[in-house]
């Protein structure tokens, strides 16, 4: 009997011993660092680029209202209590789950695999901006229809900028140039500044999610002055009951909020944990992030839907057949307005529009990688709790996490690449994350 009472208090201090590197965890220099990264994350290129593509497909509206009830009931509350789990246990997804209940830690471990998958195929989407906010600079846009012999943008994205093939095609699995280039450039800037620690990518966090609002302000006022804008916001405002009726529906928006809050990613957990024991701001910065995220999402769609009304109107179409253009919609609909914009201002817009959706996307980036950088962290001090993290270790572990992603990604360099992406983004955040 004495040695089975002794068994419980040797493990009572031996798991305090494992979890006291969690008090020695860097922390955030600030409150607005956490609130502007957290933010970051959650306001990505899927607000620009998932969002009105979802609302042109499922009825506008319909769409909305359906987002609007998955945010209150499924998304906000899971974000919020995530959060709350990270900063109580001052650990990763892991340490959280297995303090919580020790089986549980396998959750965790299902969230690498989803952000491993989403991350690689988000930061190919990026590359493809890195393409065109590149060549914007020229004084005509190269897929102006005089430049590029009379093509559609439909034609320069497919053919030009991807080369696409479909699965059984000859030389469908080789790697494009320019998208394995562009590709390294992203994973680049996202190495460069996830090397510097918390700090340096909080104060960076400033710049990556408050500018992009300043350029959507821009291109928003730009987009509702143009002819058939108001065609497209009643679109966008104005539900197709019907859809409300079908599965489908529902399942794409609250894949949609959940795909943009990601609270099943296992981020919201790893960031909380980085603020001191005794923050009592959490609930306030959480009512902050939400609040900002899907208001940056339905902002954004007024002047996605002035540029899908304008461009219905000039090739006379409905609304709803423009705006269900596919992951394309970014790099086919909005190019195309883009060449269409008077007076030579068509270069300086486009630069904004596609330097906004890589800021928008870095910043999920960043996140996505500090998670997964969180969970090796974690499982290193789990096993050597002796074991100080230097800044020398720090750089090993982006670089080697950066590196890995790098190569698994460059199977969207391929000329099947984006069908690879459409299936990808299409199961791993509607089906997994639901």
């Amino acid at each position: 009997m004495a040695v089975a009472g002794a068994t419980p208090q040797a493990v009572s201090v031996e798991v305090p011993k494992q979890m006291s590197t969690a008090s020695e965890r860097p922390k955030w220099g600030s409150r607005g660092q956490f609130i502007m990264v957290l933010m970051g994350y959650a306001i990505g290129l899927g607000n620009i680029w998932r969002f009105p593509y979802m609302c042109g497909k499922y009825g506008g509206g319909a769409f909305m209202l359906a987002y609007l009830f998955s945010l209150f009931c499924i998304a906000a509350p899971l974000f919020v209590c995530e959060t709350v789990l990270g900063h109580k246990f001052q650990l990763g997804p892991v340490g959280t789950f297995t303090n919580m209940y020790a089986p549980w830690a396998g959750i965790a471990y299902v969230c690498v695999i989803m952000t491993c998958v989403i991350l690689t195929y988000y930061q190919a989407l990026l590359g493809w901006a890195v393409i065109y906010f590149v060549q914007s600079f020229a004084s005509r846009l190269p897929w102006h229809p005089e430049e590029c012999g009379g093509c559609t943008t439909g034609d320069y994205f497919g053919k030009t900028v991807l080369n696409a093939a479909s699965f059984g095609d000859e030389g469908g699995w080789d790697v494009q140039g320019q998208l394995f280039l562009a590709l390294m450039a992203v994973w680049f800037v996202t190495w460069l500044a996830l090397v510097g620690g918390k700090n340096v990518l909080g104060k960076i966090a400033y710049f990556t999610v408050l500018f992009p609002v300043f350029l959507l302000i821009i291109i928003f006022f730009k987009a509702v002055t143009l002819d058939g804008a108001g065609e497209g916001v009643s679109y966008y405002l104005t539900p197709d009951m019907s859809h409300l009726t079908k599965a489908n529906t529902w399942s794409a928006a609250a894949s949609q909020i959940l795909f943009s809050l990601s609270p099943a990613m296992g981020t919201a957990i790893a960031m909380s944990s980085y603020h001191e024991k005794s923050y009592d701001k959490l609930l306030q910065d959480n009512l902050i992030i939400i609040c900002c995220n899907s208001a940056f999402s339905m902002f954004g769609g007024f002047a996605v839907f002035s540029i899908v009304g304008y461009l219905a109107e000039q090739r006379g179409l409905p609304v709803e057949e423009v705006a269900s253009a596919g992951t394309g919609l970014a790099f086919d609909v909005f190019a195309e307005v883009l060449t269409l914009f008077p007076g030579g201002s068509s270069p300086f817009f486009s630069v904004c529009f596609f330097f906004m959706l890589l800021l928008l996307g870095l910043d999920s980036a960043f996140a996505f990688v500090e998670t997964l950088q969180t969970y090796v962290i974690d499982f290193i001090q789990h096993k050597r709790p002796d074991l100080e993290i230097t800044p020398k270790m720090h750089v090993m572990i982006v670089t080697a996490l950066a590196g890995c992603l790098f190569l698994i990604g460059t199977v969207y360099t391929t000329r099947v690449g984006s069908n690879l992406l459409d299936i990808a983004d299409h199961f791993c955040p509607t089906y997994c994350l639901l």
